[in-house]
């Protein structure tokens, strides 16, 4: 689909229906490469498409979607939406009104040929081959194509937007002990690193002969980018203004407290090349790049329209949905500091250096409490080197606590895999890190 094409079907849908109307439309084409055993598994194309259409009359809201794209599938959406308005209750906002801010010029590189199913097999084949006998690899390569667009029935002005990205993510094991390590890569450029993933990886597959177990206790430890983001996806959550309004978050809004460290700052910055450019989002708003927390102090809640208007806001261009749930960074970069990560690996006399973590789930989202499990490469730092491996560990760990006991930050940032979408971290040293 592109953009005369969804401009063609929001016109055609807003004219079945004679009620204040938005339409959003989604859609993803992937093509997913998968191996197991240092073999090709699955080579799959799928795709998906999705039309929804609001309805408002006054204050009342009816919401239909549907993957039925031609003439009869729209009359029945409208006929559908405007069924469910009848009969739904008022609630507290009518339609907002919509001005375009001309957001849908930006330039997407094409990354069909060069990841299409022939590139993925080859990229993958080169990998596993860097793997000494022994070794053996699984994972997913996976080029999407995602698409959306937006409009109301009152402005002839639509939002297009399309976007490729490639995603990487690999486990190898060494057979001979059982032992794995991880990489993965994200981009939206022809630039995707899978053989630094896979070097990665193995190198951590190749320590991890004779993990011990350690009891449970407070550790020092040395995060990864890809670990310490894990951890940062609930922090930025939390400054989803909904989630802050429902009394489920850490702040109850922007308190000028010294909430984490002076040395935890945080941006959700849409312009930082690193990020996937993706200026709009579900509401049709224009993505402010923004201030999350600065040296330690909450700066700014991530507002959708509803939760703007409620409190004398305005909407920063987060929006998940329309339907008011707030919103959410997806293009969080938080900043580094000064030391390097070898400089930091040398400065642990004792601690743990974790690649992953997997499962992790709030246990009280107002003191930030989360626990997960490590995986995919864990190690014991003796006398500034990395030792021997670990066995799994839970953590158990109020992410307030953690994020005022960092005491460095690398100047390296990676980019990260965050629910699939980039964000950039650096290495994180924590005090104190609990594993129950």
């Amino acid at each position: 689909m592109d953009k005369s094409r969804a401009r063609e079907i929001i016109k055609k849908l807003t004219s079945y229906t004679k009620y204040y109307s938005v339409v959003n439309i989604r859609g993803s084409e992937e093509g997913v490469t998968r191996f197991a055993n240092s073999e090709i598994s699955q080579n799959i194309n799928k795709s998906d498409i999705s039309i929804t259409l609001t309805l408002y009359d006054g204050k009342k809201q009816a919401d239909c979607s549907t993957n039925v794209l031609d003439d009869e599938g729209l009359k029945q959406l409208a006929e559908k939406a405007e069924i469910l308005l009848s009969s739904a209750p008022e609630g507290e906002y009518s339609h907002f009104d919509w001005k375009p801010e001309g957001l849908n010029q930006w330039i997407n590189e094409d990354l069909s040929t060069a990841y299409n199913a022939k590139g993925r097999a080859e990229a993958v084949k080169k990998g596993v081959e860097s793997l000494a006998s022994g070794f053996t690899a699984a994972g997913a390569l996976i080029l999407e194509k995602k698409i959306a667009a937006f409009g109301t029935g009152a402005n002839e002005e639509v939002l297009f937007a399309d976007l490729d990205n490639v995603q990487f993510n690999v486990v190898v094991t060494n057979a001979a002990s059982n032992a794995d390590g991880g990489g993965e890569a994200i981009s939206y450029k022809n630039d995707l690193d899978i053989q630094g993933a896979f070097t990665k990886a193995y190198d951590k597959a190749q320590r991890g002969s004779g993990a011990v177990t350690l009891d449970g206790g407070e550790y020092q430890v040395l995060l990864s980018p890809q670990a310490l983001g894990d951890l940062m996806f609930f922090t930025a959550y939390s400054l989803n203004a909904k989630r802050v309004g429902d009394g489920l978050s850490f702040t109850p809004g922007i308190t000028g407290n010294q909430d984490f460290g002076k040395n935890i700052t945080v941006n959700d910055n849409v312009n930082d090349k690193r990020v996937f450019p993706w200026y709009f989002d579900y509401e049709g708003n224009k993505r402010q790049a923004i201030s999350l927390i600065d040296k330690g102090i909450v700066k700014n809640l991530l507002h959708d329209n509803k939760t703007a208007q409620k409190v004398g806001a305005a909407a920063t261009g987060h929006a998940m949905s329309n339907k008011g749930y707030g919103g959410f960074p997806l293009h969080a970069v938080m900043d580094g500091g000064t030391a390097s990560k070898e400089e930091m690996i040398k400065s642990i006399k004792k601690g743990i250096y974790i690649s992953e973590f997997h499962y992790s789930n709030f246990i009280n989202p107002r003191s930030l409490l989360v626990t997960g499990l490590t995986r995919n490469g864990t190690f014991l730092i003796e006398a500034g080197q990395l030792t021997k491996p670990v066995n799994t560990m839970r953590f158990t760990q109020s992410l307030l606590e953690a994020f005022k006991k960092v005491t460095a930050l690398s100047k390296e940032q990676e980019v990260v895999n965050a629910g699939g979408w980039a964000a950039v971290m650096p290495y994180a040293v924590v005090e104190g890190f609990c594993f129950p």
